[in-house]
């Protein structure tokens, strides 16, 4: 189950994803007051109008020629989370759960943007109970989705561990070594800034991936076939740091099964240079792109003494995503469900007029 999301243009990620420990949120890296950057934090709850309220302000930026970055639902990649205007040092977010959230500066660094006053929650109170239950169910969904892919990254956990006893370390170590010295020069001296994001989730569509955005980032593209995780994860994270300590700015992009120890692709804007993981769940198809078939770091003999072993783990593994996708597409059903009573409650010609005061308080 993979899709690709062409839904915009331009530079698209995800700042949470759902992973085996439930919603992980990037959310802390919109960018920091103590930086000169301001944050509009976005309230109101689910269908009143956040989403739209930021793709107006992207629709803005690309009028005005603006490089900006759009952050997607994983919940629903059709809707935004999130826009980010790096020349303006500003960001727009909506700070609802599961990504909450709140002022740090209230006035200096952040503002908080209320669509709930646009809110009759008179009508809301009359539907209590059915919001109550469409709530509840949400949640429900989320965290059965969360336990499939808990056992997902069990296994995947499971092949990595299986797959270590036939890694040849020394010819990955080479591998890595030439491929920084190549790519990467002497670099400036200077350590670079690392920014966190996810290029791929797991969505109610099935596994997202925004290739357009690797397309835009990364002229130069090296792919890392690897349908069992470990030399890629070895590689990618070698060359983060290599990356890093030359001086260069890094976007890390975090594997949804294993955020917090391992990264599926890297991207070097100043380079336009990018490593990217391909497996049966999302590939890079490009014609310039240096292949790397990762088998070869591989030891085969050892790999071939666990052929059933890991057989086994990749068919769980491919059983327990499509399950995890079909209780956020449940998920995303009953959300739909809940944003219609919302909707209604809502004064959209208010909520218009103060859209357009912050979009010209934005670009002003």
């Amino acid at each position: 189950m993979t899709k690709q999301n062409n839904v915009y243009s331009g530079v698209s990620f995800f700042l949470g994803a759902s992973t085996p420990g439930g919603f992980y949120s990037l959310f802390d890296e919109l960018g920091s007051a103590e930086n000169g950057w301001y944050t509009y934090i976005i309230k109101g709850g689910p269908g009143t109008g956040k989403s739209t309220l930021m793709k107006k302000i992207a629709a803005e930026e690309d009028k005005r020629g603006m490089i900006c970055e759009r952050i997607h639902c994983s919940s629903d990649p059709s809707s935004l989370d999130a826009v980010i205007i790096p020349s303006l040092k500003t960001s727009v977010a909506d700070g609802t759960h599961p990504h909450t959230l709140e002022p740090v500066y209230p006035g200096a660094g952040e503002a908080i943007v209320d669509l709930g006053a646009f809110r009759d929650d008179k009508k809301l109170r009359a539907s209590s109970s059915e919001i109550i239950r469409l709530t509840k169910e949400n949640k429900a969904k989320h965290m059965e989705c969360a336990r499939f892919l808990n056992a997902a990254g069990g296994a995947l956990r499971d092949g990595v561990k299986t797959a270590a006893g036939a890694l040849d370390l020394e010819k990955t170590e080479n591998f890595i070594s030439h491929l920084a010295s190549r790519e990467l020069g002497t670099g400036s001296g200077e350590r670079g800034t690392l920014k966190r994001r996810f290029l791929s989730a797991v969505t109610p569509e099935g596994i997202s991936v925004f290739r357009d955005t690797a397309d835009a980032l990364a002229e130069k593209k090296i792919i890392l076939r690897d349908d069992l995780g470990l030399p890629s994860g070895i590689i990618t994270e070698a060359f983060c740091e290599a990356a890093l300590s030359s001086g260069y700015d890094v976007v890390k992009c975090l594997c949804p099964l294993s955020p917090e120890t391992k990264a599926d692709h890297i991207i070097v804007p100043e380079l336009s240079l990018g490593v990217f993981t391909a497996n049966r769940f999302h590939d890079f198809e490009c014609e310039t792109a240096k292949s790397v078939q990762c088998s070869r770091f591989l030891i085969k003999n050892e790999l071939r003494l666990h052929k059933n072993r890991l057989s086994f783990i990749k068919r769980a593994y491919n059983e327990m995503i499509n399950e995890a996708v079909v209780r956020l597409s449940q998920a995303k059903a009953l959300h739909d469900e809940l944003e219609k009573y919302y909707i209604d409650a809502m004064d959209f010609d208010a909520l218009g007029e103060c859209s357009e005061k912050l979009v010209e308080q934005i670009f002003s």
